[in-house]
């Protein structure tokens, strides 16, 4: 059979050299019908036979891979058009593990195993994630650990898309007929779903963390460094790793970095204009699409420099909902300070409980402070700041009198406080009478009985409502 020039495949690329690539090889070709492919090729002599199916070829080399720059104009050349490369390949390490690993290719450094110094090459952020998601269903009770390892060796200069999947760690595991199916079948059901695309910086080769991330969130990897690589990197590399990944943010393995490599790499992000995402934010991202959920974390810089988005249930439920919800779809408001900076400071815990109940997003500093800016959807800001309005008010009217005057739109709050200067005055000392007082019990002082309501004043506070501001 002859190749056609303008078919488009992915190009299962495998290896004689390399005994776990035969191994994902003979059960790819068992799991489909594939057709031999003709092909003339006489300057590429390494080129031992190439296979087509369905949207696949499967090409042959009797060379290391990680040699091969300028592999994908060599199949091009042969008439094996190709969108994306997936290296078959062994994973070896003396640690002996069971894994089953898939990563991207480039040096950091100098080039010692394949490649350029100082190149990457071009990730295949959503091909790798469903690869990982297909081993690590397939891989249960087996014994075999699932991790996206960090990138490392070549080739480098190659412009298809390309990403390594590989089973390890010693000559075991690279014949085991179980690994083998695993990562053929992982191979070929890959499904390339669309998604936020991360670079990672931290951790170790194994990235562990990133790993757990990418399986168990809607995000995906491109190139990832750990520590070790971290002192090669300047903004000249970040640069080509974020441009070749086509990342959309940036994430550090924060407890594994160094403060000097975190202030390091948060200057060139910045530099970079990405955003810089901690796990928690992606966690709390599950689902939103991303053009939103970015455009609401520029919102929260801008509106309050340094304050974490928490996003309720019910806000997510209306954009999810909304299938064609855009950045326009979102509206930041900031409540009526008096009222609600009152209710946070009478039960805090009830204000945060109220806010998880409504469909709102609303802002928190690092250090717990809530400063009273929501995010709603656009056209519900007015009706959200009045049934907050209202509710922060039954918070208020449990711990203090009350006087609502709806024409004049005024709260009027009466708090009894205990005076420490009347407690005096009455021969108390201070000490444990005065948490006595406090605690609504009398005490006994000078052989006088002094009473809770013989301490306590009555303050009245005003509050005009009616202030909620809506930001542009």
């Amino acid at each position: 059979m002859n190749s056609n020039g303008n078919i488009s495949r992915i190009t299962i690329l495998c290896s004689t050299k390399d005994r776990a690539s035969q191994n994902i090889k003979e059960h790819i070709l068992k799991m489909r019908d594939w057709n031999p492919v003709n092909v003339a090729c006489p300057d590429w002599k390494e080129l031992v036979s190439a296979y087509s199916s369905e949207g696949f070829w499967v090409v042959e080399i009797d060379a290391h891979h990680i040699y091969q720059d300028g592999i994908d104009l060599k199949l091009e050349a042969c008439g094996l058009k190709t969108r994306l490369i997936v290296v078959a390949s062994k994973h070896k390490s003396k640690d002996g593990n069971r894994v089953l690993t898939a990563h991207y290719t480039g040096n950091s450094g100098n080039a010692e195993f394949g490649g350029h110094s100082r190149e990457f090459s071009y990730p295949a952020p959503f091909a790798l994630r469903s690869i990982l998601i297909n081993m690590q269903k397939m891989a249960i009770n087996t014994g075999y650990e699932v991790t996206m390892e960090s990138t490392h060796h070549g080739p480098t200069d190659v412009r298809s898309p390309m990403v390594y999947a590989e089973i390890g760690s010693a000559e075991e595991q690279w014949e085991d007929p179980m690994a083998g199916e695993i990562a053929a079948r992982a191979i070929l059901e890959m499904k390339e779903e669309k998604m936020p695309v991360a670079v990672g910086f931290g951790g170790g080769h194994y990235a562990k963390r990133q790993s757990k991330i990418l399986l168990e969130n809607n995000i995906t990897f491109g190139h990832n460094f750990p520590n070790h690589q971290l002192d090669n990197l300047d903004l000249e590399l970040v640069r080509q790793a974020i441009d070749k990944s086509n990342a959309d943010l940036v994430y550090f393995d924060r407890r594994a970095m160094s403060s000097a490599h975190k202030e390091k790499f948060t200057d060139i992000v910045k530099e970079l204009g990405l955003q810089l995402l901690r796990e928690s934010d992606i966690l709390d991202m599950h689902g939103l699409p991303w053009h939103v959920y970015s455009h609401m974390l520029k919102l929260a810089e801008r509106s309050c420099p340094g304050s974490r988005l928490r996003i309720t249930d019910g806000f997510r439920q209306m954009i999810l909902d909304d299938v064609g919800s855009s950045t326009e779809d979102v509206q930041t408001f900031v409540m009526d300070e008096g009222i609600f900076s009152e209710a946070v400071s009478a039960d805090k815990n009830k204000v945060i409980d109220l806010l998880g109940m409504s469909n709102v997003v609303y802002l928190e500093k690092d250090n717990g402070t809530l400063p009273g800016i929501m995010m709603c959807k656009r056209g519900k800001e007015k009706a959200s700041a009045d049934m907050l309005i209202d509710e922060c008010i039954k918070i208020l009217k449990e711990h203090y009198e009350i006087k609502y005057i709806p024409e004049e739109m005024t709260l009027y709050i009466t708090e009894e406080r205990f005076d420490p200067e009347l407690a005096r005055e009455l021969g108390v000392p201070p000490g444990p009478m005065f948490a006595e007082l406090k605690n609504g019990n009398p005490v006994t002082a000078n052989g006088r009985i002094v009473e809770p309501l013989m301490v306590y004043t009555k303050t009245t506070r005003r509050i005009t409502l009616g202030n909620t501001i809506t930001l542009k």
